[in-house]
């Protein structure tokens, strides 16, 4: 059985995580990928975890699971016979990953540049990883990951009275990476259109991580527009509590879910208390006081099992350790043994699984000396696309029916809007969406559930439809609407399509060739399958949160992220399976479980343990391997991520802040030095940078060459000229909201679509009539629907 990529040729000249990461996902759908490494290796092999108690690079845990499955070369691109075997390579390629900085001049010297690989492969599509992209007036800045996350405004969650903190375990860096490989994809179906020149992706790290935060420059401008203050500091509740054994998060997503935590605790009296709560007024110490002597007297175990039963969305706080313990996780064998020979760890499995074409165990990773690549035959002509097709429009003609709510779901579907798939949204007028509800704060008119940020946000590109699935009528016609189908999405727990026969099993009897993704938060299988969930549940139980957060404090979530990373992980996967279904006819189930998307980018802790015993502890904003940090700066809460990676930092460092006696400091003469010393060297940098602007700190640095970046903030996330040199946001007018700017996809593709989106959000039943009357449903057949209120344009009892 070969997967659904099989066949598809990939060159991979990237090292560390984003670049092999995006590879690696097209190696779990069967691409053959050829990785590229100096023959130094890629540093990723010196980072670790590692078998042995040193540094051991032919056994690095994080480069096996990044790198499994790949075939490999080493090759010295200072010499000529090195960048002719490459350039032999891509000549007989589908696609070539890469992850040169933005202008390196070596794109030019290997023959990397478009010109160059025009002429020797024009179907050629060519995935470009860099910190702001390949244009732009940041496109030369230099960065970590740190500042990286600063500039996109991750660095944004805290404990009371501490610094804002990085996302652990280099999450971000599997962001952009997935992105990359939805990048991909989409260029191969541009590809197949005859475009004879190659199509490249330029991919954006630092708008990957904007295109993950939970729109906050949307809601940052409805609270600037309602008067109000636009960057609070309320947080989700309860959020993470300490229970007898451990961490338990508890997220209450609706009002209902707080009464139900109060009356949990025996705490109804706070029930009218949650705003106040949640903004961090006085009620809040209060309450905690109250509830911990309850959480104390409980397991993590079961906590969740008495908050799951009142339907409270609560997990576990993961750790590395913990993870493998978890039944949801070890009833569905989502932990695989990796490695070779005498060393074997347990690392994530694929974090998609397709009925037709699931797959297969993983090889091990290339050696660095294992060959001279791979001999890969002649193609020949007949590689060309097709010439049909609209590059602007990838996905024109696909038809999707979007049964999902909230976040996930409609992510994907979105996006495939954006670039021509006729998207139809149903909801019904009795539960529409419950994103509508998301963040559309006061109810100040009759149409207070259309103007919603979030529900904007991720429902642009599509048409809408209303249907109640409890009525025979309802059901019917969304069949109709399943059986003309190319694909059908949803994301609700298990239950919820199957109690409406519109599960996968029951679709692909009238629609035989349909694909369906399901994007439950736990699995369609599984102890926990019907467990409520939203995206903090995710971050605590895949092991995000653990790993974020001070040493010496609570683990922390994120800001929401598990969703649109898992959305992307699905888009990637169903776009597999159209390639799949094209060549063979066969469509198949998509299942794409939120809990292992995020256990997926969260990948080393679960490895580390299983090579060292050892559980990853939480480092802040630390780094392993050089000193930083994030640092109070002039202002009502500004803070600026500042990395010192080398001596070469350090003596501009000392020059900057006046202090020339600590260049001879014993504290800070090395890296190592400076890493022991990390709180005195934290104390040297605050007490310059707390006397000065934030805009004057981090320029101050990076005019000396290091590293720093501004946290920041989301009413500013307008106003970065990268992001208006390369058009991320577009303005869209919606009926009700008036105009409005949108975030749009973390690349481009070119030659391919000009624009992120087509259409701002559908009203409710919007397209009611239009979809139906093209369903074959009569006028007449219409009035009845809406007298028996199975359609409608107006929230039910709103």
């Amino acid at each position: 059985m070969s997967g659904p990529l099989a066949g598809l040729r990939v060159v991979e000249l990237g090292g560390e995580i984003a670049a092999p990461y995006c590879t690696k996902l097209l190696v779990d759908l069967g691409a053959d990928v050829c990785k590229v490494e100096p023959p130094t290796g890629d540093p990723l092999r010196r980072w670790g975890p590692f078998a042995s108690e040193g540094p051991d690079p032919g056994r690095s845990g994080l480069f096996e699971y990044l790198n499994a499955g790949k075939r490999g070369t080493a090759v010295d691109l200072a010499q000529e016979s090195g960048v002719a075997a490459l350039r032999e390579m891509i000549s007989q390629a589908d696609a070539l990953v890469e992850d040169l900085p933005a202008g390196a001049p070596q794109r030019f010297q290997w023959g990397l540049d478009a010109d160059a690989l025009g002429r020797i492969n024009p179907n050629l599509v060519v995935v470009r990883v860099s910190s702001f992209g390949q244009e732009g007036p940041l496109r030369d800045r230099v960065t970590t990951p740190l500042t990286l996350q600063a500039a996109a405004g991750w660095v944004n969650v805290r404990e009371q009275g501490r610094a804002p903190v990085q996302a652990g375990a280099r999450i971000p860096e599997y962001i952009a990476g997935g992105y990359a490989a939805l990048g991909a994809l989409t260029a191969l179906r541009i590809v197949a259109t005859g475009t004879d020149r190659p199509v490249e992706v330029d991919v954006s790290m630092f708008e990957s991580l904007l295109s993950t935060l939970p729109y906050p420059m949307l809601m940052a401008a409805r609270l600037k527009s309602l008067g109000l203050p636009t960057n609070s500091k309320a947080a989700p509740m309860l959020g993470i509590v300490r229970a007898a054994d451990g961490w338990i998060g508890i997220n209450c997503l609706t009002g209902q879910h707080w009464l139900d935590v109060c009356a949990m605790v025996g705490l109804p009296e706070f029930g009218e208390h949650q705003l106040a709560i949640m903004l961090g007024g006085p009620e809040r110490d209060e309450f905690f006081a109250k509830a911990q002597p309850f959480f104390d007297s409980m397991s993590v175990a079961d906590l969740v099992d008495l908050s799951q039963a009142m339907r409270i969305p609560a997990a576990p706080v993961n750790d590395g350790a913990s993870i493998l313990q978890c039944p949801q996780y070890r009833e569905r064998g989502f932990f695989i043994e990796g490695g070779a020979g005498s060393w074997r760890f347990v690392r994530p499995g694929a974090p998609f699984r397709l009925s037709k074409t699931p797959a297969l165990a993983p090889r091990p990773a290339p050696s660095l000396s294992e060959g001279d690549g791979p001999s890969w035959k002649p193609r020949g002509a007949n590689r060309a696309g097709s010439g049909t097709g609209d590059a602007a429009a990838p996905f024109a003609g696909l038809k999707v029916c979007d049964l999902s709510t909230f976040w996930a779901g409609a992510y994907l579907t979105c996006y495939l809007g954006a670039f021509g798939a006729d998207v139809i949204k149903v909801e019904s007028i009795q539960r529409p969406d419950g994103h509508r509800y998301s963040g559309s704060l006061l109810r100040n008119s009759d149409d207070w559930y259309e103007l919603g940020p979030l529900w904007q946000a991720t429902n642009l590109n599509k048409r809408d439809i209303t249907l109640d699935l409890t009525s025979d009528a309802g059901r019917d016609i969304a069949l109709r609407l399943a059986t003309e189908a190319d694909v059908v999405v949803e994301n609700f727990s298990p239950r919820v399509v199957e109690q409406f026969g519109l599960d996968y099993e029951s679709l692909v009897k009238i629609n035989p060739d349909v694909i369906m993704v399901r994007m439950p938060g736990f699995g369609l299988e599984g102890p926990w399958r019907d467990y409520v969930g939203w995206a903090l549940n995710i971050e605590q139980l895949s092991g995000m949160s653990a790993v974020t957060g001070f040493a010496d404090g609570p683990p922390t979530n994120l800001q929401g992220p598990a969703d649109p990373i898992a959305g992307v992980h699905a888009c990637v996967a169903l776009l597999a399976a159209l390639e799949h279904r094209s060549r063979t006819g066969q469509g198949q189930l998509v299942e794409v479980a939120q809990v292992e998307v995020g256990a997926a980018v969260t990948a080393e802790p679960v490895i580390e343990y299983s090579l060292t015993k050892r559980v990853c502890g939480r480092e802040g904003n630390r780094h392993r391997a050089h000193a930083q940090g994030v640092y109070r700066a002039r202002g009502d809460d500004e803070w600026v991520a500042v990395s010192v990676r080398d001596d070469a930092d350090w003596a501009a460092v000392v020059e900057l802040i006046g202090r020339p006696e600590l260049s001879g400091d014993e504290r800070f003469v090395s890296p190592e030095a400076r890493l022991r010393n990390h709180d005195a060297l934290d104390e040297v940098l605050t007490r310059w940078t707390s006397a000065r602007s934030p805009d004057e700190v981090a320029g101050a640095f990076r005019s000396r060459g290091v590293p720093a970046e501004r946290v920041l903030t989301p009413d500013r996330m307008y106003d970065v000229g990268q992001l208006e040199a390369r058009g991320f946001y577009e303005d869209l007018e919606h009926p009700l909201g008036g105009r409005q700017r949108f975030p749009g996809w973390p690349f481009r593709v070119s030659p391919g679509p000009a624009r992120h989106h087509r259409t701002a959000s559908p009203t409710l039943g919007q397209h009611n009539d239009e979809v139906l009357k093209a369903l074959g449903v009569a006028d007449d057949e219409l009035v009845r629907l809406r007298e028996q209120r199975v359609i409608g344009e107006r929230l039910l009892n709103g």
